[in-house]
């Protein structure tokens, strides 16, 4: 059997604690992260003095060499309902997977996700289950605030920089079709079984947008609830005018990433935005031939992912299955009851 098909095996924790939500089903507060104990460390705090509380909080831990391993170790003892899996760093995509599929596996009909960066408010929590309930939503958001400055949003949202305007803009609580995944965001668990786990050959930038596209397509409803706060780093993308504006704007990212970008941005295109696709060659051929004076080799490399992308060819390396290590326990659903299938990929 090789290291990629390794299976895995649950550690439930400790002994089943008294439900304190007035919830009919478990929530699941699943976390990933990678090197940023002291952003965990803080955001783990903010989980876990949530009321209610989630039934079960799952880390999902990439590679980390800061002593995240150690330290997450240590809180058992204090945070009972803790689970960490430690896998090799597959990009947030594949902790995210790895960490949808670990909650599935215990039974979870709501799970709540978030970044180690990101800090739910107090009462956050609830206020997504009630309004959730309320709308029949599948997924639903909180409104996520910047940390820099909280009266802003950290992420545009439908035209909106402002949380004070964009709050004005909910109708009963929700603004309907809006959601930052996967910020503080709420998740049904028949939105996994519907349209399945996140593509984490993806692995960074584009995989949060790709899930939204494809559980809008599927009839899954999503919105934000305005007075769930979540607080996170601002949005610090670059964006260049091109051609003076007219032809918009081009993402401007590192080097080492842009082909996770470019190859993820084909792929969605193709799949949901076919539209879109002329457009970016063009924005993109200009780009390297007239802002970066004559790139030829971002050019090229540019066409070689993005047209991947287009044809959904991914590296086999992003498409295997990570190992990852948990120690061995008796496996049980968080709800006394044995977890629906799912599926498993896209």
């Amino acid at each position: 059997m090789s290291e990629a098909q390794t299976p895995r095996t649950l550690d439930t924790g400790a002994q089943e604690r008294p439900r304190e939500t007035p919830w009919e089903t478990p929530v699941i507060a699943v976390v990933v992260t990678h090197n940023r104990l002291a952003l965990l460390k803080t955001c783990l705090a903010a989980i876990h003095g949530q009321e209610p509380r989630p039934d079960r909080i799952v880390v999902v831990d990439n590679g980390s060499s800061d002593g995240t391993a150690e330290w997450l170790a240590e809180q058992r003892a204090v945070m009972p309902e803790l689970l960490v899996v430690r896998q090799a760093n597959i990009g947030s995509a594949g902790a995210y997977h790895t960490a949808f599929a670990t909650a599935l596996e215990l039974g979870a009909r709501w799970i709540w996700s978030t970044d180690d960066d990101g800090i739910p408010a107090p009462g956050a929590l609830a206020e997504l289950l009630r309004q959730g309930e309320r709308h029949d939503l599948d997924l639903v958001g909180p409104t996520v605030v910047a940390a820099e400055d909280r009266g802003d949003l950290a992420f545009t949202m439908q035209g909106f920089t402002k949380a004070d305007a964009f709050a004005a803009a909910a109708q009963d609580g929700i603004v309907p079709g809006a959601i930052a995944l996967f910020n503080g965001t709420l998740l049904r668990r028949r939105v996994f079984e519907r349209i399945g786990n996140i593509k984490r050959e993806m692995f960074i930038w584009g995989d949060e947008w790709e899930f939204t596209l494809r559980a809008r397509r599927a009839g899954l409803r999503d919105g934000t609830a305005v007075h769930a706060l979540h607080v996170h780093p601002r949005n610090r993308r670059t964006q260049r005018p091109l051609v003076g504006g007219f032809l918009g704007t081009i993402e401007e990212m590192p080097e080492n990433r842009a082909p996770y970008f470019f190859r993820n941005m084909g792929y969605i295109h193709a799949t949901y935005e076919r539209k879109s696709i002329a457009r970016m060659m063009v924005k993109y051929t200009l780009y390297y031939l007239l802002h970066r004076r004559a790139d030829v080799k971002g050019l090229r490399g540019f066409w070689t992912h993005y047209r991947a992308g287009l044809q959904n060819r991914y590296p086999q390396d992003l498409q295997a299955s990570p190992t990852a290590s948990i120690p061995a326990a008796a496996p049980a659903a968080a709800s006394g009851a044995p977890p629906q299938s799912f599926p498993k990929s896209v």
